[in-house]
Protein backbone atom coordinates (compact mmCIF):
# COMPACT_ATOMS: atom_id res chain seq x y z
CA UNK A 1 0.00 0.00 0.00
CA UNK A 2 1.37 3.38 -0.99
CA UNK A 3 2.26 6.15 1.41
CA UNK A 4 -0.09 9.04 0.71
CA UNK A 5 2.48 11.71 1.28
CA UNK A 6 2.08 13.47 -2.07
CA UNK A 7 5.74 12.87 -2.88
CA UNK A 8 5.46 9.10 -2.26
CA UNK A 9 2.33 8.20 -4.23
CA UNK A 10 4.63 7.57 -7.18
CA UNK A 11 8.35 6.91 -6.96
CA UNK A 12 10.73 9.16 -8.86
CA UNK A 13 11.75 6.37 -11.23
CA UNK A 14 8.09 5.50 -11.88
CA UNK A 15 7.25 9.08 -12.75
CA UNK A 16 10.19 9.38 -15.10
CA UNK A 17 9.29 6.12 -16.85
CA UNK A 18 5.63 7.18 -17.23
CA UNK A 19 6.68 10.48 -18.77
CA UNK A 20 9.25 8.77 -21.01
CA UNK A 21 6.58 6.37 -22.35
CA UNK A 22 4.23 9.25 -23.09
CA UNK A 23 6.84 11.30 -24.90
CA UNK A 24 8.06 8.29 -26.86
CA UNK A 25 4.47 7.77 -28.01
CA UNK A 26 4.41 11.42 -29.08
CA UNK A 27 7.74 11.00 -30.92
CA UNK A 28 9.65 13.21 -28.49
CA UNK A 29 12.58 10.95 -27.63
CA UNK A 30 14.93 13.60 -26.27
CA UNK A 31 13.60 15.63 -23.36
CA UNK A 32 14.48 17.04 -19.99
CA UNK A 33 12.14 16.74 -17.04
CA UNK A 34 11.88 20.13 -15.41
CA UNK A 35 9.44 19.39 -12.61
CA UNK A 36 6.62 17.08 -11.58
CA UNK A 37 4.14 16.71 -8.74
CA UNK A 38 1.29 14.42 -7.74
CA UNK A 39 -1.73 16.32 -6.45
CA UNK A 40 -5.05 15.00 -5.13
CA UNK A 41 -8.22 15.56 -7.11
CA UNK A 42 -10.48 17.41 -4.70
CA UNK A 43 -13.86 16.41 -6.06
CA UNK A 44 -14.92 12.82 -5.41
CA UNK A 45 -16.24 11.39 -8.68
CA UNK A 46 -15.94 7.68 -7.87
CA UNK A 47 -16.45 5.39 -4.92
CA UNK A 48 -13.78 2.73 -5.28
CA UNK A 49 -10.46 4.52 -5.16
CA UNK A 50 -8.35 7.58 -4.39
CA UNK A 51 -7.70 9.93 -7.28
CA UNK A 52 -4.69 12.12 -8.16
CA UNK A 53 -3.16 13.99 -11.06
CA UNK A 54 0.49 13.55 -12.00
CA UNK A 55 1.53 16.93 -13.44
CA UNK A 56 4.81 17.17 -15.30
CA UNK A 57 6.66 19.92 -17.15
CA UNK A 58 9.21 18.94 -19.78
CA UNK A 59 11.35 20.66 -22.40
CA UNK A 60 13.44 19.72 -25.38
CA UNK A 61 17.18 20.27 -24.93
CA UNK A 62 17.16 22.09 -28.28
CA UNK A 63 14.55 24.57 -27.00
CA UNK A 64 14.89 24.63 -23.21
CA UNK A 65 12.71 27.72 -22.84
CA UNK A 66 9.78 26.09 -24.66
CA UNK A 67 8.19 23.95 -22.00
CA UNK A 68 5.33 21.46 -22.31
CA UNK A 69 2.88 20.43 -19.59
CA UNK A 70 1.65 16.81 -19.39
CA UNK A 71 -0.99 15.42 -17.05
CA UNK A 72 -1.77 11.82 -16.07
CA UNK A 73 -4.71 10.45 -14.10
CA UNK A 74 -3.56 8.38 -11.13
CA UNK A 75 -5.71 6.01 -9.08
CA UNK A 76 -4.97 4.11 -5.89
CA UNK A 77 -7.20 1.67 -4.00
CA UNK A 78 -9.29 3.12 -1.15
CA UNK A 79 -7.33 3.86 2.04
CA UNK A 80 -6.82 0.93 4.41
CA UNK A 81 -8.99 2.71 6.98
CA UNK A 82 -12.01 2.49 4.65
CA UNK A 83 -14.37 -0.53 4.69
CA UNK A 84 -14.16 -0.40 0.89
CA UNK A 85 -10.47 -1.35 1.04
CA UNK A 86 -11.20 -4.82 2.41
CA UNK A 87 -14.09 -5.30 -0.01
CA UNK A 88 -11.98 -4.43 -3.06
CA UNK A 89 -9.10 -6.58 -1.83
CA UNK A 90 -11.35 -9.57 -1.15
CA UNK A 91 -13.13 -9.49 -4.51
CA UNK A 92 -10.31 -8.17 -6.66
CA UNK A 93 -11.86 -5.07 -8.25
CA UNK A 94 -8.65 -3.02 -8.43
CA UNK A 95 -6.59 -6.04 -9.44
CA UNK A 96 -9.08 -6.72 -12.24
CA UNK A 97 -8.82 -3.21 -13.63
CA UNK A 98 -5.02 -3.37 -13.66
CA UNK A 99 -5.17 -6.73 -15.46
CA UNK A 100 -7.59 -5.38 -18.08
CA UNK A 101 -5.36 -2.40 -18.84
CA UNK A 102 -2.10 -4.33 -18.86
CA UNK A 103 -3.03 -7.72 -20.38
CA UNK A 104 -6.46 -7.67 -22.08
CA UNK A 105 -6.72 -4.27 -23.73
CA UNK A 106 -3.25 -4.39 -25.35
CA UNK A 107 -4.17 -7.68 -27.05
CA UNK A 108 -7.85 -7.09 -27.84
CA UNK A 109 -7.88 -3.39 -28.76
CA UNK A 110 -5.84 -1.65 -31.44
CA UNK A 111 -4.46 1.87 -31.83
CA UNK A 112 -7.71 3.23 -33.27
CA UNK A 113 -9.46 2.34 -30.01
CA UNK A 114 -7.26 4.59 -27.90
CA UNK A 115 -9.72 7.45 -28.30
CA UNK A 116 -12.36 5.74 -26.18
CA UNK A 117 -10.20 3.85 -23.67
CA UNK A 118 -7.48 5.83 -21.83
CA UNK A 119 -3.99 4.56 -22.43
CA UNK A 120 -2.33 2.96 -19.42
CA UNK A 121 1.22 4.03 -18.58
CA UNK A 122 1.61 2.14 -15.29
CA UNK A 123 -0.46 -0.62 -13.71
CA UNK A 124 0.63 -2.42 -10.56
CA UNK A 125 -1.65 -5.04 -9.03
CA UNK A 126 -3.49 -3.84 -5.89
CA UNK A 127 -1.26 -0.76 -5.92
CA UNK A 128 -1.66 1.95 -8.58
CA UNK A 129 -2.93 2.74 -12.08
CA UNK A 130 -1.64 5.68 -14.12
CA UNK A 131 -3.64 6.57 -17.23
CA UNK A 132 -3.81 9.19 -19.93
CA UNK A 133 -5.59 12.20 -18.43
CA UNK A 134 -8.60 12.43 -20.74
CA UNK A 135 -9.64 15.76 -19.22
CA UNK A 136 -6.30 17.12 -20.43
CA UNK A 137 -7.26 15.76 -23.88
CA UNK A 138 -10.49 17.74 -23.98
CA UNK A 139 -12.94 15.23 -22.50
CA UNK A 140 -15.41 16.32 -19.81
CA UNK A 141 -17.51 14.66 -17.16
CA UNK A 142 -21.20 15.52 -17.25
CA UNK A 143 -23.38 16.51 -14.30
CA UNK A 144 -24.59 13.16 -12.96
CA UNK A 145 -27.91 14.71 -11.92
CA UNK A 146 -28.65 15.82 -15.48
CA UNK A 147 -30.11 12.89 -17.45
CA UNK A 148 -28.46 12.19 -20.79
CA UNK A 149 -30.27 13.43 -23.89
CA UNK A 150 -30.53 11.56 -27.19
CA UNK A 151 -27.31 13.05 -28.62
CA UNK A 152 -25.21 11.86 -25.69
CA UNK A 153 -26.83 8.41 -25.85
CA UNK A 154 -26.16 8.18 -29.59
CA UNK A 155 -22.44 8.85 -29.15
CA UNK A 156 -22.23 6.29 -26.36
CA UNK A 157 -24.04 3.63 -28.42
CA UNK A 158 -21.60 4.04 -31.31
CA UNK A 159 -18.60 3.84 -28.99
CA UNK A 160 -19.94 0.93 -26.96
CA UNK A 161 -20.70 -1.06 -30.11
CA UNK A 162 -17.10 -0.75 -31.29
CA UNK A 163 -15.84 -1.74 -27.82
CA UNK A 164 -18.08 -4.82 -27.71
CA UNK A 165 -17.19 -5.72 -31.30
CA UNK A 166 -13.56 -6.20 -30.24
CA UNK A 167 -14.61 -9.17 -28.08
CA UNK A 168 -16.44 -10.80 -30.99
CA UNK A 169 -13.53 -10.16 -33.37
CA UNK A 170 -11.02 -11.61 -30.91
CA UNK A 171 -13.10 -14.73 -30.32
CA UNK A 172 -13.71 -15.30 -34.02
CA UNK A 173 -10.00 -14.88 -34.74
CA UNK A 174 -8.72 -17.15 -31.97
CA UNK A 175 -11.77 -19.44 -31.65
CA UNK A 176 -11.55 -19.06 -27.90
CA UNK A 177 -13.68 -17.06 -25.49
CA UNK A 178 -12.26 -14.07 -23.66
CA UNK A 179 -13.63 -15.59 -20.48
CA UNK A 180 -11.48 -18.70 -20.95
CA UNK A 181 -8.33 -16.85 -21.99
CA UNK A 182 -8.54 -14.11 -19.36
CA UNK A 183 -10.46 -15.81 -16.55
CA UNK A 184 -8.29 -14.01 -13.99
CA UNK A 185 -10.01 -10.71 -14.79
CA UNK A 186 -13.54 -11.76 -15.73
CA UNK A 187 -14.76 -12.56 -12.22
CA UNK A 188 -17.71 -10.73 -10.66
CA UNK A 189 -16.43 -7.97 -8.36
CA UNK A 190 -19.60 -6.19 -7.21
CA UNK A 191 -21.82 -9.01 -5.96
CA UNK A 192 -19.93 -12.29 -6.37
CA UNK A 193 -21.73 -15.50 -5.43
CA UNK A 194 -20.09 -15.75 -2.05
CA UNK A 195 -21.29 -15.60 1.51
CA UNK A 196 -20.06 -12.99 3.94
CA UNK A 197 -19.47 -9.41 2.92
CA UNK A 198 -20.58 -9.67 -0.70
CA UNK A 199 -23.95 -11.08 0.33
CA UNK A 200 -24.27 -8.51 3.12
CA UNK A 201 -23.64 -5.71 0.61
CA UNK A 202 -26.29 -7.03 -1.74
CA UNK A 203 -28.80 -7.52 1.08
CA UNK A 204 -28.20 -3.95 2.26
CA UNK A 205 -28.90 -2.69 -1.27
CA UNK A 206 -32.16 -4.64 -1.47
CA UNK A 207 -33.24 -3.45 1.97
CA UNK A 208 -32.63 0.15 0.92
CA UNK A 209 -34.76 -0.25 -2.21
CA UNK A 210 -37.65 -1.82 -0.32
CA UNK A 211 -37.58 1.13 2.08
CA UNK A 212 -37.93 3.53 -0.86
CA UNK A 213 -40.99 1.69 -2.14
CA UNK A 214 -42.78 2.88 1.01
CA UNK A 215 -42.20 6.46 -0.18
CA UNK A 216 -43.92 6.12 -3.58
CA UNK A 217 -46.95 8.45 -3.37
CA UNK A 218 -48.60 6.97 -6.47
CA UNK A 219 -49.07 3.58 -4.77
CA UNK A 220 -51.42 2.69 -1.94
CA UNK A 221 -50.41 0.52 1.00
CA UNK A 222 -51.48 -2.76 -0.58
CA UNK A 223 -49.70 -1.95 -3.85
CA UNK A 224 -46.50 -1.10 -1.97
CA UNK A 225 -46.69 -4.36 -0.06
CA UNK A 226 -47.19 -6.38 -3.27
CA UNK A 227 -44.39 -4.49 -5.04
CA UNK A 228 -41.96 -4.98 -2.14
CA UNK A 229 -42.56 -8.74 -2.18
CA UNK A 230 -42.07 -8.85 -5.94
CA UNK A 231 -38.79 -6.94 -5.69
CA UNK A 232 -37.51 -9.27 -2.97
CA UNK A 233 -38.46 -12.29 -5.09
CA UNK A 234 -36.76 -10.90 -8.21
CA UNK A 235 -33.62 -9.97 -6.29
CA UNK A 236 -33.31 -13.48 -4.86
CA UNK A 237 -31.50 -14.71 -7.97
CA UNK A 238 -30.18 -11.39 -9.29
CA UNK A 239 -26.55 -12.23 -8.62
CA UNK A 240 -26.92 -15.43 -10.67
CA UNK A 241 -28.07 -13.32 -13.60
CA UNK A 242 -24.81 -11.37 -13.50
CA UNK A 243 -22.93 -14.52 -14.52
CA UNK A 244 -22.09 -15.12 -18.20
CA UNK A 245 -25.19 -16.12 -20.13
CA UNK A 246 -25.66 -19.73 -21.17
CA UNK A 247 -28.19 -18.66 -23.84
CA UNK A 248 -26.89 -15.43 -25.38
CA UNK A 249 -23.52 -14.45 -26.81
CA UNK A 250 -21.30 -12.72 -24.24
CA UNK A 251 -18.70 -9.96 -24.61
CA UNK A 252 -16.47 -8.03 -22.27
CA UNK A 253 -18.91 -5.51 -20.80
CA UNK A 254 -17.88 -2.35 -18.97
CA UNK A 255 -20.44 -3.19 -16.27
CA UNK A 256 -20.74 0.26 -14.70
CA UNK A 257 -21.76 2.78 -17.36
CA UNK A 258 -23.10 5.64 -15.28
CA UNK A 259 -22.47 9.33 -15.89
CA UNK A 260 -19.17 9.61 -13.99
CA UNK A 261 -17.63 6.74 -15.96
CA UNK A 262 -18.31 8.29 -19.39
CA UNK A 263 -16.39 11.38 -20.55
CA UNK A 264 -17.49 13.41 -23.57
CA UNK A 265 -15.72 15.68 -26.03
CA UNK A 266 -17.77 18.52 -27.53
CA UNK A 267 -17.60 20.61 -30.70
CA UNK A 268 -17.80 24.42 -30.80
CA UNK A 269 -21.59 24.21 -30.66
CA UNK A 270 -21.42 22.15 -27.44
CA UNK A 271 -22.65 19.06 -29.25
CA UNK A 272 -21.08 15.77 -28.09
CA UNK A 273 -18.87 14.25 -30.77
CA UNK A 274 -16.83 11.58 -28.94
CA UNK A 275 -16.90 9.75 -25.63
CA UNK A 276 -14.42 7.85 -23.52
CA UNK A 277 -15.08 4.97 -21.10
CA UNK A 278 -13.27 4.92 -17.76
CA UNK A 279 -13.23 2.79 -14.57
CA UNK A 280 -13.42 -0.92 -15.41
CA UNK A 281 -13.44 -2.34 -11.88
CA UNK A 282 -16.90 -3.89 -12.36
CA UNK A 283 -16.32 -5.27 -15.88
CA UNK A 284 -18.21 -8.47 -16.68
CA UNK A 285 -18.45 -11.14 -19.38
CA UNK A 286 -22.12 -10.69 -20.25
CA UNK A 287 -24.46 -10.23 -23.23
CA UNK A 288 -23.88 -6.81 -24.85
CA UNK A 289 -27.38 -5.66 -23.91
CA UNK A 290 -26.38 -5.79 -20.24
CA UNK A 291 -24.23 -2.71 -20.88
CA UNK A 292 -26.78 -1.11 -23.20
CA UNK A 293 -29.81 -1.46 -20.95
CA UNK A 294 -27.98 -0.69 -17.69
CA UNK A 295 -26.47 2.41 -19.29
CA UNK A 296 -29.96 3.63 -20.20
CA UNK A 297 -31.22 2.95 -16.68
CA UNK A 298 -28.23 4.66 -15.05
CA UNK A 299 -28.19 7.82 -17.17
CA UNK A 300 -31.61 8.58 -18.68
CA UNK A 301 -35.23 9.14 -17.73
CA UNK A 302 -38.03 6.78 -18.64
CA UNK A 303 -39.46 9.22 -21.16
CA UNK A 304 -36.29 9.10 -23.27
CA UNK A 305 -36.05 5.32 -22.96
CA UNK A 306 -39.60 4.84 -24.20
CA UNK A 307 -39.20 7.34 -27.04
CA UNK A 308 -35.71 6.52 -28.32
CA UNK A 309 -34.65 3.01 -27.20
CA UNK A 310 -35.50 1.30 -30.49
CA UNK A 311 -33.60 3.94 -32.46
CA UNK A 312 -30.62 3.67 -30.13
CA UNK A 313 -30.60 -0.12 -30.49
CA UNK A 314 -30.42 0.32 -34.28
CA UNK A 315 -27.58 2.84 -33.97
CA UNK A 316 -25.67 0.41 -31.76
CA UNK A 317 -26.21 -2.49 -34.14
CA UNK A 318 -25.24 -0.46 -37.21
CA UNK A 319 -21.97 0.61 -35.54
CA UNK A 320 -21.21 -2.97 -34.54
CA UNK A 321 -21.97 -4.10 -38.09
CA UNK A 322 -19.43 -1.61 -39.43
CA UNK A 323 -16.79 -2.62 -36.85
CA UNK A 324 -17.17 -6.30 -37.73
CA UNK A 325 -17.08 -5.57 -41.46
CA UNK A 326 -13.77 -3.75 -41.00
CA UNK A 327 -12.45 -7.00 -39.54
CA UNK A 328 -13.86 -9.04 -42.42
CA UNK A 329 -16.76 -10.49 -40.41
CA UNK A 330 -20.46 -10.63 -41.22
CA UNK A 331 -22.68 -9.67 -38.30
CA UNK A 332 -25.55 -11.84 -39.55
CA UNK A 333 -23.48 -14.92 -38.73
CA UNK A 334 -21.60 -13.58 -35.70
CA UNK A 335 -24.41 -11.74 -33.91
CA UNK A 336 -27.77 -11.85 -35.78
CA UNK A 337 -30.30 -9.05 -35.27
CA UNK A 338 -32.99 -11.46 -34.05
CA UNK A 339 -30.67 -12.77 -31.33
CA UNK A 340 -29.88 -9.22 -30.31
CA UNK A 341 -33.59 -8.36 -29.98
CA UNK A 342 -34.28 -11.56 -28.06
CA UNK A 343 -31.54 -10.77 -25.57
CA UNK A 344 -33.06 -7.32 -25.01
CA UNK A 345 -36.39 -8.85 -24.07
CA UNK A 346 -34.80 -11.51 -21.87
CA UNK A 347 -32.61 -9.06 -19.90
CA UNK A 348 -34.85 -5.99 -19.78
CA UNK A 349 -36.39 -6.49 -16.31
CA UNK A 350 -33.11 -7.73 -14.84
CA UNK A 351 -31.36 -4.55 -16.00
CA UNK A 352 -34.11 -2.32 -14.63
CA UNK A 353 -33.61 -4.04 -11.26
CA UNK A 354 -29.85 -3.58 -11.58
CA UNK A 355 -30.49 0.12 -12.09
CA UNK A 356 -32.84 0.32 -9.12
CA UNK A 357 -30.22 -1.32 -6.91
CA UNK A 358 -27.32 0.91 -8.03
CA UNK A 359 -28.73 4.36 -8.86
CA UNK A 360 -29.44 5.33 -5.21
CA UNK A 361 -25.70 5.22 -4.46
CA UNK A 362 -24.54 6.63 -7.80
CA UNK A 363 -26.70 9.75 -7.39
CA UNK A 364 -25.78 10.65 -3.82
CA UNK A 365 -25.12 14.36 -3.52
CA UNK A 366 -21.49 15.36 -2.95
CA UNK A 367 -21.94 16.23 0.74
CA UNK A 368 -23.28 12.73 1.42
CA UNK A 369 -20.48 11.12 -0.58
CA UNK A 370 -17.85 13.05 1.38
CA UNK A 371 -19.52 12.24 4.69
CA UNK A 372 -20.03 8.52 4.13
CA UNK A 373 -17.20 7.57 1.78
CA UNK A 374 -14.41 9.82 3.01
CA UNK A 375 -14.92 11.12 6.51
CA UNK A 376 -16.84 8.61 8.63
CA UNK A 377 -15.86 4.96 8.01
CA UNK A 378 -18.32 3.64 10.59
CA UNK A 379 -21.22 5.16 8.64
CA UNK A 380 -19.88 3.63 5.42
CA UNK A 381 -19.63 0.25 7.14
CA UNK A 382 -23.31 0.45 7.99
CA UNK A 383 -24.57 1.42 4.53
CA UNK A 384 -22.32 -1.13 2.84
CA UNK A 385 -23.13 -4.13 5.01
CA UNK A 386 -26.22 -3.44 7.10
CA UNK A 387 -28.86 -1.03 5.81
CA UNK A 388 -28.88 1.89 3.38
CA UNK A 389 -32.35 3.02 4.44
CA UNK A 390 -31.45 6.10 6.56
CA UNK A 391 -29.08 7.49 3.92
CA UNK A 392 -31.39 6.90 0.97
CA UNK A 393 -34.46 8.26 2.74
CA UNK A 394 -32.50 11.35 3.76
CA UNK A 395 -31.51 11.96 0.14
CA UNK A 396 -35.10 11.42 -1.03
CA UNK A 397 -36.28 14.05 1.43
CA UNK A 398 -33.69 16.75 0.78
CA UNK A 399 -32.50 16.33 -2.86
CA UNK A 400 -35.30 16.86 -5.44
CA UNK A 401 -33.21 15.70 -8.41
CA UNK A 402 -32.37 12.51 -6.54
CA UNK A 403 -36.02 11.88 -5.68
CA UNK A 404 -37.16 12.45 -9.27
CA UNK A 405 -34.69 9.93 -10.70
CA UNK A 406 -35.39 7.28 -8.05
CA UNK A 407 -39.15 7.56 -8.43
CA UNK A 408 -38.84 7.44 -12.22
CA UNK A 409 -37.02 4.10 -12.21
CA UNK A 410 -39.07 2.56 -9.38
CA UNK A 411 -42.36 3.31 -11.13
CA UNK A 412 -40.97 1.89 -14.36
CA UNK A 413 -40.08 -1.33 -12.56
CA UNK A 414 -43.52 -1.40 -10.93
CA UNK A 415 -45.23 -1.18 -14.31
CA UNK A 416 -43.12 -4.07 -15.62
CA UNK A 417 -43.53 -6.47 -12.74
CA UNK A 418 -46.47 -5.51 -10.54
CA UNK A 419 -48.66 -3.05 -12.40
Amino acid sequence: MRNLSSQKILKDEECFEIIRKKLHKDSMEDFSLITYEVVPIDEVNGFMGQYFTLKATVASPQSPLETRNINFFTKLPPPMTSPLYDFIQNYGAFKKEVALYTTVFPEVLDSSDKRYIPECFLGLEDDVIVLEDMAHCGYEMTDKFKPFDFEHCKILMKTLARFHAKSLIFEELYQKSLHDKYSHCMQETLWPLKDGRAKATFDAAVKGIVSLIDLIPELDEEQRKTFSKKVNDLCADHTNKLLPSMKHKNVLCHGDLWANNILFKYDIDEKPVECCLIDFQLARYNPPVHDILCFLQFTTMRQLREKHSKELFKIYYKSMTEALEEAGLNISTVFPWDEFLESIEDLRVMCIIHGVLNIPIMLLESAAVNKYFLNEPELLENILYVDRTPLLCEQMKHVPQYRDRIMDTLLELYDHVAG
